[in-house]
Formats: C-alpha cells, sequence, structure tokens
C-alpha cells in the first residue's frame, strides 16, 4: 500500500511539472506582451531596465505639480513648442512610454497616435497602463 501510494505521488509530482512550466511561461508572456493598444503595464516596464524615455500627456500644470522622473511635457495643447524638445531627448533604441492621469484620460493614446502618425521613425512607442495613477499609486 505505502509503495502504491509513493508511486502515485511520483506520478503526480512528474504531472505537475509540465503544467508549473507552462503556467510560469503563461504568465510571463502575459506581462511582457503589450496589448493591441500599444499598452504596457509599469511590471513590462521595469523588466526593460533603466533606459525609457517617459512622455508626460498631461496638462503643463500638473506636469509641473508631479511626474515621472525625467518625464519629457509633451501634451496636444502646446504640441507645436514641445515637440522639438521631445525630438531632442528621443532617441531610437530607447523606448517610449507616455502617460496621463490614468481611467478615463485619453491624451497619452492621442499623444502616442499623433507622435505614429507625424513621426513614424518613433517606433519603440507604447502607452503606460493606468498612467500617472498606476506610477504614483494613487
Amino acid at each position: 500500500m505505502k509503495r502504491a501510494l509513493r508511486q502515485l505521488a511520483i506520478v503526480l509530482a512528474l504531472a505537475l511539472v509540465p503544467a508549473l512550466v507552462s503556467g510560469a511561461i503563461q504568465v510571463q508572456w502575459n506581462s511582457e506582451t503589450p496589448t493591441s493598444h500599444g499598452e504596457v503595464t509599469l511590471a513590462m516596464i521595469h523588466n526593460w531596465g533603466d533606459k525609457v524615455l517617459w512622455v508626460d500627456a498631461r496638462t503643463r500644470s500638473k506636469y509641473d505639480h508631479a511626474h515621472i522622473p525625467g518625464a519629457i511635457l509633451l501634451n496636444e495643447d502646446e504640441w507645436d513648442s514641445l515637440i522639438s524638445p521631445f525630438l531632442d531627448a528621443w532617441d531610437p533604441d530607447v523606448p517610449v512610454v507616455v502617460y496621463c492621469d490614468g481611467g478615463s484620460c485619453d491624451a497619452s493614446h492621442a499623444v502616442a497616435d499623433r507622435l505614429r502618425k507625424e513621426y513614424p521613425q518613433v517606433t519603440k512607442l507604447h502607452v503606460l497602463k493606468g498612467g500617472w495613477s498606476a506610477w504614483s499609486g494613487k
């Protein structure tokens, strides 16, 4: 009887290993794959390392109050005056992540869409899912 239980435990353990590996791969894939809208999560960005160009699509007053360290301000209201500083900071080898307030804020998608349209050479372009709220925890 002990031998049968031990064999059953071994068989169950052997069956469990592929399931765990498959689950780990799926979780890894899901956490590192941008959505169809180009949205990425903070977890995905942290896996990229330190090299990210943050673009704040919120208003100047919100940017002046608080923003992600090193972020460049680029919003549609001041596009003409802000695009040049963005292009100066842009590096084709570094991912660009645009954010706004989060939730129902569409400014980050609008800025990302405009960059895609007017500057198609900016290819590593993403939107932070959850925006400033995801970053600040608020």
